[in-house]
């Protein structure tokens, strides 16, 4: 039986293999800009539970030595970090700060003066946001002196 010529070259045009290419090359970039926006997602998570973890320490450090711990937002040469102070009155005065994991993040607004009174295990409610580009997650601090962390545009994050 006799075989034809075109039978026996099996194998891709140049025209089949460009198309593939060109579909991987779309599929690649478009996979990289989503990996891209997750990870500055991530980022903004990261932070914000480290930030909560760090008022949390502020807490029991107001309750360990009854004393009053002040949080404020100071703007430093590269971003904007997050201090606190412990009341001079008490006798020991000690300062705290914390940055956001990823320079990318910053401290986007703080509400109400937030600090915590370690005597009555008490706060003054208040909350920090942060954030960049890709999302918003807010830090918010009850008069109890609980801390929680929620994304800003959640329903009931206020």
């Amino acid at each position: 039986m006799p075989t034809s010529p075109r039978a026996s070259q099996a194998g891709f045009t140049l025209l089949e293999i460009l198309i593939v290419l060109l579909i991987t090359t779309i599929l690649a970039g478009l996979a990289s800009r989503s990996l891209t926006q997750w990870q500055q997602r991530q980022a903004v998570r990261a932070s914000a539970i480290d930030l909560a973890h760090f008022l949390n320490r502020l807490r029991q450090q107001a309750s360990r030595y009854h004393s009053t711990v002040v949080v404020e937002v100071e703007p430093s040469a590269d971003n904007v970090s997050v201090v606190a102070n412990s009341d001079p009155r008490v006798g020991l005065e000690q300062h705290w700060e914390w940055r956001p994991l990823d320079s990318a993040v910053q401290v986007v607004a703080i509400v109400g003066e937030p600090r915590f009174f370690g005597k009555h295990s008490t706060a003054w409610p208040g909350s920090i946001e942060i954030g960049n580009k890709a999302a918003r997650w807010r830090i918010i601090i009850s008069a109890h002196g609980r801390v929680r962390y929620c994304q800003a545009q959640d329903k009931g994050c206020q």
